[in-house]
C-alpha cells in the first residue's frame, strides 16, 4: 500500500520537527518546513493527502496555504493547528470552516494528533 502523504507547515521549528518525526515513525510520507514560503512551494509542487497548517505564521497564514491546497486538490484533508483562543470563530469569519477537517489545539498530546490524522486518512487511496 502506498504511504499517505502529509505536508506539515508550522513556524515553530522544534514543534514542526517533532510532529514530522512522530508521523514518519507511524509510516507516513512527510514533507515539513517551518518557513511558510517554502511550505507554499511544497503545496504548489506536490499533492498531499493531508495537511497540518499552523494558523499564524510570518507573512502567510494557514488559511492562505489552505486555499492553494484546495485549489490544487479539493480532496486533500486539512487541519489547522493553533494555540489561538477563539480560533473556531476566526476560521468561521474567514469562511473556511467547511474546508477543514478540524482544529488541533496547541498544546496537544501525541495520541490526539495521531487519532486525528488516522481518522482523516481512513479510506483514502485504498
Amino acid at each position: 500500500m502506498k504511504k499517505k502523504r502529509i505536508v506539515l507547515i508550522d513556524d515553530d521549528e522544534t514543534l514542526c520537527e517533532g510532529i514530522a518525526f512522530i508521523l514518519k515513525d507511524e509510516g507516513y510520507a512527510v514533507k515539513n518546513t517551518s518557513d511558510p514560503a517554502k511550505g507554499m512551494e511544497l503545496v504548489e509542487n506536490f499533492v498531499f493527502d493531508l495537511a497540518l497548517l499552523d494558523y499564524k505564521m510570518p507573512r502567510l497564514t494557514g488559511v492562505d496555504i489552505l486555499w492553494k491546497i484546495k485549489e490544487k486538490n479539493p480532496n486533500s484533508k486539512v487541519f489547522i493547528v493553533s494555540g489561538r483562543p477563539f480560533i473556531e470563530k476566526v476560521l468561521m469569519e474567514e469562511n473556511v470552516s467547511s474546508l477543514i477537517e478540524g482544529i488541533i489545539k496547541k498544546p496537544f498530546r501525541e495520541e490526539t494528533l495521531l487519532e486525528a490524522v488516522k481518522g482523516a486518512l481512513e479510506g483514502i487511496g485504498e
